[in-house]
């Protein structure tokens, strides 16, 4: 391998030897002239031996030079985690540096910690110039890890639409709704969190790990214990899962053989109900988990704090409610009022009151919307809404409807306190306008606790205006959206986001949202 290009003292003059297989050779050499500061250079001598290829050739009679020792530049990167150098050759036979002198340049230019020793050695030995050498390094931090529960169930919410099959028909049958647990099986484990070791950077300075956080608190709920060691929870006994508001309960199952009638009488159960028959009118089921019903459901009220799979349906006379934490699924709905946080999977609704927090779809053959009042959290999707006949329709999409309740409560409560705070007033002013000097124990006494009574009616009408700004914000926030695959008929009112449109024509295959305070008519997809 050719020597590399490279300047020589010699007694009549300066020489310099090149590499000519070598890359840019011309500004090699430049360069060399400039790092060595020479006098009097023959550039002209230069261009002449890189255009024939000379071995070496003089460029200056100059020998009134100075040797300069080799040095290094050191440089730290801006996270102060790297301390790199690179070394200026010897002008002219000065001194090479030795390890410990570079180590005290490191030193002194404030680079204590994480240098590499034998990495310097060999740089010393075997060096390029002006190349870059990490030789020193942090430590970096080793963060904590967060304690955690691990749950050794599923603890997200089970998807339950019905699936649709191919023939149209809806199976209400085959829906995984519960997991089981049997006594003493591990629900959950707390896993400690693992605190970090300070790291430290190359200037010796200390970087402070994360605080690593405390794992939650077991989440023990109904039927469930904690053993002797403090991180693992069991079920005490057998029964369903239910994981609600950051709690694990175990529910016993209430499992009705036949109809809900005279027989059973009304049903308050705290966990899971199953009927396998129907449930008659003017009867109750309150259930402090799931409800499952096989049979028909007439005028009667079903309560579920999580969800409720109904696989006949409910024709209810006007009369029937149906109200769940969770989801409902039903065959079909007809006379009744059907309240969800979650979502509704119906084949059909008819004439009925339906407030559903999340999605209202109408699914099977029919997947019919028709008649009532529909107040929708999110989104609307059906084959068909409306009827031939013009059957007034009622849709209010966008809007929680839980929020919607929570709204109008604030407000009738605001009306109040204003109210009443008007009346405190005139009783205080009545009074402060009079010579309290003059006035009885009584007269202060009523005096006291008008001005206390107008400072709580301040206080609540200001933390009631607060809780108004806050559930107007969370109404505003919804983007809602009515689809319907085959038709949407005339007599429809569809209001999304306060925006209104009644239908005059029907709509075929029609996707409504709301833009820019107006509803938008839109294929569907």
């Amino acid at each position: 391998m050719a020597e590399k290009t490279k300047i020589e003292l010699r007694k009549d003059g300066i020489y310099v030897v090149i590499n000519h297989d070598a890359q840019n050779v011309k500004s090699t050499i430049l360069r060399l002239v400039k790092h060595y500061q020479i006098k009097d250079v023959d550039f002209i001598a230069i261009e002449n031996a890189i255009r024939t290829k000379a071995e070496e050739q003089k460029i200056s009679d100059n020998t009134d030079v100075t040797p300069r020792n080799e040095s290094i530049e050191i440089e730290v990167s801006e996270d102060k985690m790297t301390a790199s150098i690179r070394f200026f050759e010897p002008v002219f036979s000065g001194s090479l540096l030795t390890k410990d002198e570079i180590i005290a340049d490191l030193n002194a230019n404030g680079v204590r910690f994480g240098i590499d020793n034998d990495l310097i050695e060999n740089i010393v030995r075997d060096k390029e110039y002006a190349v870059w050498y990490h030789v020193a390094f942090g430590e970096p931090p080793k963060h904590g890890v967060d304690g955690y529960i691990e749950y050794f169930f599923e603890t997200k919410k089970k998807t339950l639409k019905p699936k649709e099959l191919e023939d149209g028909s809806v199976d209400y049958r085959n829906i995984d709704l519960f997991e089981v647990a049997v006594e003493d099986q591990v629900l959950a484990v707390s896993h400690p969190q693992v605190n970090g070791e300070d790291g430290i950077n190359v200037l010796g300075k200390a970087i402070p790990a994360n605080k690593a956080k405390r794992a939650p608190t077991l989440p023990k709920g109904k039927g469930t214990r904690i053993l002797p060691d403090g991180v693992t929870l069991v079920s005490e006994t057998s029964g369903r899962i239910f994981y609600m508001d950051g709690r694990v309960s175990i529910l016993p199952v209430l499992e009705i053989g036949g109809d809900v009638d005279n027989t059973t009488g009304n049903i308050d159960f705290i966990g899971t109900v199953i009927v396998k028959g129907g449930v008659l009118s003017g009867f109750t089921i309150n259930a402090g988990a799931n409800v499952e019903i096989e049979g028909p459901i007439e005028g009667a009220t079903i309560k579920a704090k999580g969800d409720i799979m109904l696989m006949k349906g409910v024709q209810g006379g006007g009369k029937a409610l149906i109200q769940a934490g969770g989801d409902i699924n039903a065959n079909f709905v007809e006379n009744a009022r059907l309240y969800a946080s979650g979502n509704i999977n119906a084949n059909s609704i008819m004439h009925s009151s339906v407030k559903c927090g999340g999605v209202l779809t109408l699914i099977g053959r029919r997947g019919l919307l028709v008649g009532g009042r529909i107040v929708v959290g999110e989104k609307i999707s059906a084959k068909t809404i409306g009827s031939p006949m013009s059957t007034v329709t009622e849709i209010e999409v966008g809007v929680n409807p839980d929020v919607l309740d929570k709204y109008k409560e604030a407000v009738e409560e605001i009306e109040k306190y204003q109210i009443d705070l008007v009346k405190t007033e005139k009783i205080v002013d009545n009074l402060s306008k009079q010579d309290i000097k003059q006035f009885s124990d009584t007269k202060k006494k009523m005096l006291m606790e008008a001005i206390r009574a107008k400072i709580l009616y301040k206080t609540k009408i200001n933390n009631t205006q607060a809780k108004i700004d806050n559930l107007l914000s969370m109404l505003n926030k919804k983007n809602g959206r009515v689809e319907a695959s085959d038709i949407i008929y005339t007599g429809v009112k569809i209001t999304i986001n306060n925006a209104v449109m009644f239908v005059r024509d029907d709509l075929n295959f029609a996707s409504l949202y709301n833009k820019d305070g107006k509803v938008i008519i839109g294929a569907h997809s």
